[in-house]
């Protein structure tokens, strides 16, 4: 048997750390068994109190997390508008609500149980911080919206991880090279829609039709490899991966081209109106 390929570690896309927000998942289990001995206890009140500040807990730590992974994007591109949904912000408060109204319904005032949620919303802000409000480009076509285009660099690097992992359970290393060749060849694109954002409809096919359908078969041929059954269409999943990777390569430059030509004709329009100042 083949020995297992494994590729560099250094080169695969980290996702968030599995830790984040994870207090709260913790703090919300309490609720959640709170709600479950209300509803045995016959205390419906108490079960819907419970019940609800669970989901509160479970909304704010999914916020937290999908705020935090829009703007690992902001941060790394050159061109980004905020978001306009503050997620984090938004997590935060349905924490600090959470807070006060169980204290409140405990055994503390209703000043207390204010200053424990105002303590939690500025305990949020110290460590994870609020959502950036200022744009990092002026003038962004109103028919892009910068948070379509997050969302779907967002998307686009989960896919790409899950494309490198896959490669990391391959058998061949011949095919799992190829993975890796591919996904980098879809992480150029990526970055070059972070560093020029109004070339996002000119890579959007790219990103979300091939990028999924490649991702799903990559996920069903490890499946398949794992149980040694991928020897009939080994050869078909090759050529579909040369294939993919010579025209992303295509695109990548078609992108290049474009921007150079752009370029080309603002410079011809720049000389023309200096020429006629003369």
């Amino acid at each position: 048997m083949p020995s297992k390929y494994k590729p560099n570690q250094n080169k695969l896309k980290q996702n968030l750390p599995f830790l984040t927000g994870a207090l709260i998942i913790i703090f919300s289990m309490d609720y959640l068994a709170f709600a479950f001995l209300a509803l045995g206890g016959g205390e419906s009140f108490y079960f819907l109190v419970s019940i609800t500040l669970f989901a509160m807990l479970i909304a704010s730590f999914l916020l937290l997390r999908h705020g935090v992974a829009l703007e690992k994007i902001y941060n790394k591109s050159k061109y980004a508008k905020s978001s306009k949904i503050p997620y984090k912000t938004v997590g935060a408060v349905l924490l600090s609500s959470a807070t006060l109204i169980s204290a409140y319904l405990g055994s503390y005032t209703f000043v207390s149980s204010l200053m424990l949620g105002i303590s939690v919303l500025v305990g949020w802000y110290l460590y994870y911080g609020f959502d950036p409000m200022q744009d990092k480009i002026e003038g962004y076509e109103s028919s892009k919206s910068a948070q379509r285009i997050m969302k779907l660099l967002l998307r686009a690097n989960e896919d790409i991880s899950t494309i490198k992992k896959c490669a990391n359970e391959i058998n061949s290393e011949f095919v799992a090279s190829l993975m890796l060749e591919m996904a980098d060849a879809f992480d150029k694109i990526v970055q070059h829609i972070e560093d020029e954002p109004d070339d996002y409809d000119r890579a959007r096919k790219y990103l979300v039709s091939y990028l999924g359908e490649l991702k799903s078969m990559s996920e069903t041929f490890v499946k398949l490899d794992a149980k040694h059954r991928t020897e009939e269409i080994q050869k078909d999943f090759i050529e579909t991966l040369e294939s993919s990777i010579e025209k992303l390569e295509k695109q990548y430059e078609k992108l290049l081209d474009d921007d150079l030509l752009d370029l080309d004709i603002k410079l011809s329009v720049m000389k023309k109106r200096l020429e006629n100042e003369e």
